[in-house]
């Protein structure tokens, strides 16, 4: 049940749930947020393969990032305009919340939009190909387990208010369960990759990145909202493919 409420949650794939989603279920599903993330990923692997056979590498890897904005009904990429609109507006924390409720999009948005999005393509295009299914299952792993340490390590700000309020209800377990289910899969990696020296590094490195960019955002806004999650989320994929070109695939 947590899986398909999380599922429910974080993609446009149709899922019927025949109960009532209290803030307590929902804060107790972001436990399976890495696992939707694996299976985001893993379509989003066979997308790129599936158009490879037809099409150059380039289109196949540009199909695989509209179809990972596509599932996910454009979710964290809107929330990471909307925060760069309120962070980089130069405006008191109040009044860069209020930017951030907005639901037009500035043109700080439409640049950081942007620029994440080439980021994620270019850096895509620099990994071999043979490399390619295993970098687009991880990095959804990844994106989506961020959203979980978020929400456990940082304070909420806008409770009772917007669809991630329930975070809020969201603790140490949820984060320490999460984080097994991440690690504990991308442990398989050096069964599948070599040198296994070199797999070890990017946990760490992808922990320290995460934590770094959630304390931005928490100095600057004093918490998190459902909007600098979804930022967190495209920070720590892109963040990921940085990381997992020199140290997996190079």
């Amino acid at each position: 049940m947590g899986f398909l409420i999380a599922l429910q949650f974080l993609t446009r794939i149709p899922v019927t749930i025949n109960t009532t989603l209290e803030e307590n279920v929902l804060a107790r599903s972001m436990i399976y947020y890495p696992l939707v993330g694996l299976f985001i990923g893993g379509l989003t692997a066979l997308v790129q393969l599936l158009f490879s056979f037809v099409f150059s590498a380039p289109v196949a890897d540009l199909a695989a990032i509209v179809f990972l904005v596509s599932i996910t009904g454009n979710l964290h990429l809107d929330g990471l305009m909307d925060t760069a609109d309120g962070l980089l507006s130069g405006k008191p924390r109040e009044e860069a919340l209020r930017i951030m409720r907005d639901s037009r999009v500035g043109s700080h948005g439409v640049i950081v939009g942007f620029l994440i999005l080439l980021a994620k393509y270019v850096l895509l295009t620099q990994i071999p190909s043979s490399g390619k299914p295993l970098a687009l299952l991880l990095m959804p792993l990844f994106g989506r387990w961020s959203l979980v340490y978020a929400a456990a390590l940082f304070p909420y700000l806008r409770k009772g208010q917007g669809a991630g309020s329930f975070t809020q209800n969201v603790g140490k377990r949820e984060l320490l369960l999460a984080s097994a289910i991440t690690f504990g899969v991308y442990a398989l990696v050096p069964i599948l990759l070599l040198p296994p020296t070199k797999n070890l590094l990017l946990p760490p490195a992808i922990l320290a990145g995460t934590a770094a960019f959630g304390s931005y955002i928490y100095k600057k806004l004093g918490g998190i909202t459902g909007d600098t999650m979804g930022a967190m989320n495209e920070f720590t994929e892109v963040l990921f493919l940085l990381i997992s070109f020199p140290l997996l695939f190079k």
